[in-house]
């Protein structure tokens, strides 16, 4: 157990510090900097008009550095913090009335206001695709934006609504596929006889296709269920599962993804390739136990995965070696967050670029905070 080496890197004040998404690449390529948002509570959903403080963490200091301010935010995902180009970030905003992203230099000067707030971003910073994040608070409030209103909220499929591809460098974007195609694409009774909404997209590596949970609006007589899609950006469709219980993903490759679900083989780990459809159950009875969210390190030669806390009470950070099979359990928390649900606070751990840091957000004291653990050479 690797507890007495977790190095908190965020102040101690009286400002909640986290991170987001497990996916998302916190660190810049020095180690230098890490991306964090700072609010001033942690006991409740944001609403419409709380204001999230977004910038950098210098990691020697433990210093937050101020770039800008967000009212487009969640505590599962932030306002999808990321790096951009030549120092500069990029976040979800609420200008004038519409959700959008902001470009910024750490200086806290404006680069560029894109039309539409980003769900995913291509790794040569190119590209970028949107969602209705008002779509995703109506169904899910931690994974949505309190500012924004759904426009398509009486339609269970709309035409018009789906997701967009966004050139990052013009801010000219297109509708790349519609509710409404998914539903005629995959018309599996009753869940697309309801609402549906888009709750996850991840590029891949090359930006030439991307991972999507479709899920279902959840009614008294039909559950949540999530059917796991991949779609090119030349509009093809490829269904890798039924509505089933899908979860966390992350990319190998631009053909291999790593995915917790629980289909006909079981509930656990699944590795599954989106050009043959082939997928293999890794059967591990530790990984098997609960849902994590599952990231593969940048040389690939292991995964991580952070737990919830129902099976023993505690959230944990395991690591996967492919090479042995092994897995390591690397942090044991009990967090003391006032409540749960959509509210938690998940460790959501990430790895730094040279695969041996990782960091994560925790609860496990009176704020929250990030985080970081070195693995070793």
């Amino acid at each position: 157990m690797y507890n007495d080496k977790m190095i908190k890197i965020t102040p101690d004040d009286t400002y909640h510090y986290f991170f987001g998404y497990y996916d998302l690449q916190p660190y810049d390529e020095s180690g230098k900097y890490h991306l964090a948002h700072r609010v001033k509570f942690a006991d409740r959903l944001p609403q419409k008009d709380d204001v999230c403080e977004v910038g950098v963490i210098e990691v020697a200091t433990r210093r937050f550095i101020k770039v800008g301010e967000t009212t487009a935010w969640n505590f599962q995902q932030g306002a999808f913090l990321n790096w951009f180009t030549n120092g500069s970030i990029v976040y979800n905003a609420f200008v004038e009335g519409k959700l959008c992203s902001v470009v910024k230099r750490l200086d806290g000067n404006t680069e560029k206001v894109l039309p539409l707030p980003i769900a995913s971003l291509s790794q040569d910073k190119k590209w970028g695709l949107s969602v209705n994040f008002a779509r995703i608070y109506a169904f899910r409030p931690g994974y949505g934006y309190a500012a924004a209103e759904d426009s398509y909220a009486k339609e269970n499929a709309p035409w018009q609504d789906g997701v967009f591809l966004i050139d990052m460098q013009s801010g000219k974007s297109k509708l790349l596929i519609s509710y409404a195609e998914l539903a005629n694409a995959f018309p599996e009774a009753p869940f697309t006889d309801g609402k549906l909404v888009i709750n996850h997209v991840t590029f891949n590596p090359s930006a030439t296709k991307f991972l999507m949970l479709l899920r279902n609006f959840p009614t008294e007589n039909v559950p949540k269920r999530t059917q796991v899609l991949i779609i090119g950006v030349d509009k093809t469709v490829k269904k890798m599962t039924d509505y089933q219980i899908n979860s966390h993903y992350s990319w190998k490759n631009d053909n291999e993804f790593v995915i917790w679900s629980l289909l006909e083989e079981g509930k656990g780990i699944y590795f599954f390739n989106a050009e043959t459809g082939e997928r293999r159950r890794l059967h591990n009875e530790i990984l098997d136990k609960d849902d994590i969210h599952c990231l593969y390190s940048p040389n690939q030669t292991c995964f991580i995965g952070d737990s919830y806390p129902y099976v023993d009470g505690h959230r944990h950070i395991y690591l996967y070696h492919f090479a042995d099979g092994s897995v390591h359990d690397l942090i044991k928390i009990k967090h003391d967050e006032p409540k749960i649900g959509d509210i938690r606070c998940d460790l959501h751990a990430r790895f730094y670029q040279n695969s041996r840091t990782i960091s994560f957000d925790s609860y496990c004291g009176e704020y929250r905070a990030i985080y970081q653990l070195h693995l070793g050479e």
